[in-house]
């Protein structure tokens, strides 16, 4: 079955944005099942942490081999450990067993979405890089959107179980869809050149990969503080589950609706803006969310928050799609999503340190200096950069 560039990002991006919706339900819905199984802030940091420390360790050698062996069966693959993982959700009967479930849950989330980003990047035409990531990103984060949302109607009307098993479902769907209708790499690579992936230590010698890499950190590092803890403010502000999911999916929404967009006009301008000025302005957002009160003050902080992602995100995936096309595709895509999980390891356990300790306030206070600090590194690294210096990125070490 022979396909076109675009005819296969279609079905690429219906296959994991279904994924993403099943992802997207439990999301906000894990601190809140792990608090009810007994867990503390440390506890739930380590839960949710678990997660990231599989696809750190992990991530590098996905990308490696998806490099050396193809994308479409990892992509198969990992859908299908999602909908089994899913199972295994409902069993623990103590906040501690949940560790082993995330972790394995997060090995599996490493064939899809990194993979998915580096297929986009193979059979994107040259000057359309940004518009195939950014529309394959716009889905990604549209089903994570939707999630949320769907989750918490779920939990409030069925009860914690039916959202694991809602998420499964949606995982096998997309298994069967991507069999059924993705071509295969033969075909979908046809006429690209195979290189050969850099090492890991040339990569991250490689100075614009490693501001990439510094700023993901930083930026997961304080953005996880609200995204794991956000659950939590809100119960403490009285507000239900369901508006949780309606807060996270503005939020991810407007993430997901400015990444085409931003993705087409990375490819016309220079990208290290968008990524600089974005971080700064989320930074700034997440501030001010520990001093305000009620559902509509905390949704539209949420809102801005999403603004300034949405604008970041698209530089970001040029970049380093424009590096891949060197590096090898999976390879680069693998090592800034490891920064990013290294980040959100950090995140929740020195966040649920601080809850502990300090209070839930300075979890968000210290997630912004972190953030600002991401935005600080990367306007460092970026500060030469131009599109004529990626036609030479080989001359581009530290």
């Amino acid at each position: 079955m022979n396909q076109s560039s675009s005819g296969i990002l279609f079905l690429l991006c219906v296959s994991v944005g279904v994924a993403m919706i099943g992802l997207g339900i439990i999301w906000p819905l894990i601190p809140v099942y792990a608090v009810q199984l007994g867990a503390g802030g440390f506890l739930v940091g380590l839960i949710i942490a678990s997660f990231n420390v599989s696809r750190t360790i992990f991530s590098p050698f996905t990308g490696r081999l998806s490099d050396r062996f193809g994308r479409k069966k990892f992509i198969v693959g990992g859908l299908f450990f999602y909908a089994l993982i899913s199972v295994f959700y409902v069993l623990p009967t103590n906040a501690e067993a949940l560790i082993l479930v995330r972790f394995l849950h997060g090995m599996a989330s490493l064939f899809v979405v990194p993979i998915a980003m580096a297929l986009a990047a193979d059979i994107a035409p040259k000057h359309e890089l940004g518009l195939y990531m950014g529309t394959l990103n716009m889905t990604v984060m549209l089903g994570v959107g939707i999630g949320p949302a769907l989750g918490g109607i779920i939990r409030d009307h069925f009860g914690m179980n039916a959202a694991f098993y809602a998420m499964g479902a949606l995982a096998l769907l997309t298994c069967i869809l991507v069999m059924i209708f993705i071509p295969p790499d033969s075909q979908s690579n046809k006429g690209k050149e195979k290189k050969s992936s850099y090492s890991f230590k040339k990569m991250l010698s490689h100075r614009i990969v490693l501001g990439i890499f510094i700023m993901r950190f930083f930026a997961a590092s304080g953005q996880g503080a609200v995204y794991t803890f956000l659950p939590i403010l809100a119960l403490q502000l009285k507000l239900s589950s369901s508006q949780v999911g309606i807060i996270l999916t503005a939020n991810i929404f407007l993430i997901a609706f400015l990444q085409r967009s931003f993705g087409r006009l990375a490819d016309r301008m220079n990208p290290k803006y968008f990524i600089i000025y974005g971080t700064f302005a989320s930074g700034m957002t997440v501030f001010g969310m520990p001093f305000v009160e009620g559902f509509m003050m905390i949704l539209f902080l949420n809102i801005l928050m999403g603004v300034a992602n949405g604008i970041s995100m698209p530089g970001g995936l040029v970049i380093t799609g424009q590096l891949g096309r060197t590096m090898g595709m999976a390879s680069i895509m693998s090592i800034t999503d490891a920064a990013w999980s290294l980040g959100m390891i950090v995140s929740p356990i020195l966040s649920g340190i601080i809850l502990d300790f300090l209070g839930l306030s300075y979890v968000f206070i210290i997630g912004s200096i972190l953030i600002l600090i991401g935005g600080i590194f990367i306007s460092y690294f970026l500060r030469d950069y131009s599109t004529e210096t990626m036609d030479k990125a080989d001359d581009a070490l530290l």
